[in-house]
């Protein structure tokens, strides 16, 4: 018998929805881990923090693609220049990014005197046009509700950019080959999804319509370059407070963390910013689905951050190399401030679509200055101290989106208690099965030790998911329930819809 609430055919069709971006997730977070392994092992931390400051830039720049125009041609109505409008809007972004990030290029010597700093950067510069390209194709096949094709091209992309990084690494290149896999990704990524969607950039939008994305997007923009602020501010502190090596250890461990919240984070915030936004421009009211979705991805994403946390003392040394020892605290930390971060894959989403940004814009601004000013103040105690204090700040960030949806969304106190008998059993339960290894476990090597770890939590997981299978089920299979299209006729192109006023 289908227990009371299920949707079987949901279900079924959410599995294998949600099952696919996490699969290719999976599949890229492990190549980039091996990047980053070969990366470690191979280079000295100072070049490792060198290249970690010089992609900075490009990671900030692509955050505006991905902050704006994209977020626009996925939930406004189509009018018959909404395509062509935002791709021009993403040229004149890249333009502008391409003038400042020279800019900024002919400044690094005065930061950074050592010099490679500046020739990253510098090699990093063209790649700009090839992010506004790869964005607006994105979302193009995201607003056709095509997540399978998005995760297969961005799967083939990835494989390419990291077998060309190992394979240069492994042949003496030192950080060359990484810009080289960055590079080898975009175009590759490019081209695939240019042949999934079939449609060309056109350059025939009004300026009045470019501008129009474009004043929506300020607000947005701004919200990208706080966020950016308070998610690797840290990192620019210490490279100038400090050295590029004091980065290099705080990048690698949070890119350690990061291999395993990301492949949770990025397909559930990709899920959720399609089905709300599908939701918002069919207009109807999405209600708690993001609780719903957050929960189910939330009990395997938190239960592994814990046990990534319990054998970090024996999984970083052994992973990176015994020079990466100092940077097992960091990762204990990570992994609690990724914890929170899991949040923002649902509620940011939900925000944008409801055209929260003003609002959010406050809460970030705080959190940028907090972050500035505790990373710079905590420096002088290393870069343990800085991940400790600039997390207490995400964390807060975290969790004042969650306040500001739960109002928007009207959820009570009873839906926030279904995620939490979701989420919560496998999650104690692995838990108090890492306590009992710990507790009962021999003096064994550095690999017996992980290889015992990992299973003892992997089999408390299952144990204590066993016990809600029914609710996760559930949880997961809301990943694929997209909204049916509004029996009545959509709204005027510039009339804003019902569910996403301006509040």
């Amino acid at each position: 018998m289908t227990p009371t609430g299920t949707n079987p055919t949901g279900n079924r069709a959410g599995v294998l929805s949600g099952s696919v971006g996490f699969a290719s997730r999976a599949v890229v977070q492990l190549l980039l881990f091996g990047v980053t392994i070969v990366a470690t092992r191979t280079l000295s931390i100072d070049d490792f923090g060198a290249y970690a400051i010089g992609s900075l830039f490009l990671i900030l720049a692509r955050q505006l693609f991905y902050g704006g125009p994209y977020e626009y041609l996925l939930k406004s109505q189509d009018d018959g220049n909404l395509f062509s409008a935002c791709f021009g809007a993403n040229l004149v972004q890249a333009a502008v990014l391409a003038l400042l990030l020279g800019a900024v290029w002919l400044a690094t010597p005065l930061l950074f005197p050592a010099g490679k700093v500046s020739m990253i950067l510098g090699l990093l510069v063209p790649a700009i046009l090839p992010v506004a390209a790869v964005a607006w194709y994105e979302a193009v096949l995201l607003r056709a509700m095509r997540v399978k094709r998005y995760y297969a091209s961005l799967l083939v992309g990835d494989t390419l950019g990291a077998a060309l990084a190992v394979f240069l690494l492994l042949h003496g290149w030192g950080v060359v080959a990484l810009v080289a896999q960055t590079y080898a990704r975009l175009i590759s990524v490019l081209v695939l999804l240019a042949l999934a969607t079939g449609q060309r950039p056109s350059l025939a939008a009004r300026p009045r319509a470019i501008r129009e994305v474009l004043h929506w997007s300020r607000a947005r923009h701004v919200a990208v370059l706080l966020n950016f602020t308070s998610a690797y501010g840290a990192d620019l502190v210490l490279g100038v407070a400090l050295s590029p090596a004091a980065t290099g250890l705080y990048r690698a461990s949070n890119r350690i963390v990061s291999a395993l919240s990301d492949l949770f984070a990025q397909p559930l915030q990709k899920i959720a910013q399609t089905n709300l936004s599908a939701s918002c421009v069919r207009r109807q009211d999405s209600g708690t689905a993001w609780l719903t979705m957050l929960s189910g991805v939330g009990a395997v994403a938190w239960s592994g951050l814990l046990t990534l946390a319990c054998l970090a003392p024996d999984l970083v040394p052994f992973a990176l190399g015994a020079k990466w020892a100092p940077a097992v605290p960091i990762v204990v930390v990570f992994c609690a401030v990724k914890a929170f971060a899991l949040l923002d894959a649902v509620t940011t989403s939900f925000l944008v679509c409801h055209d929260r940004q003003r609002a959010m814009l406050k809460v970030q601004a705080a959190s940028a200055v907090s972050v500035i000013g505790l990373a710079w103040f905590s420096a002088r105690w290393g870069p343990q101290a800085v991940a400790l204090a600039v997390g207490l700040t995400t964390a807060a960030m975290s969790l004042t989106y969650a306040a500001m949806v739960m109002r928007q969304s009207r959820a009570d106190r009873h839906a926030v208690r279904a995620v939490a008998w979701t989420s919560a059993p496998p999650v104690v339960a692995v838990g108090i099965g890492l306590a009992l290894f710990e507790a009962c476990a021999p003096q064994l090597a550095a690999l017996p030790r992980i290889t015992a770890g990992l299973a003892v939590a992997a089999l408390s997981f299952f144990a204590g998911a066993f016990l809600v299978r029914h609710r996760i089920l559930d949880a997961i299979g809301s990943l694929g329930h997209l909204p049916a299209p509004s029996a009545g006729p959509l709204p005027h192109p510039h009339e804003e819809p019902a569910l996403c006023a301006k509040t």
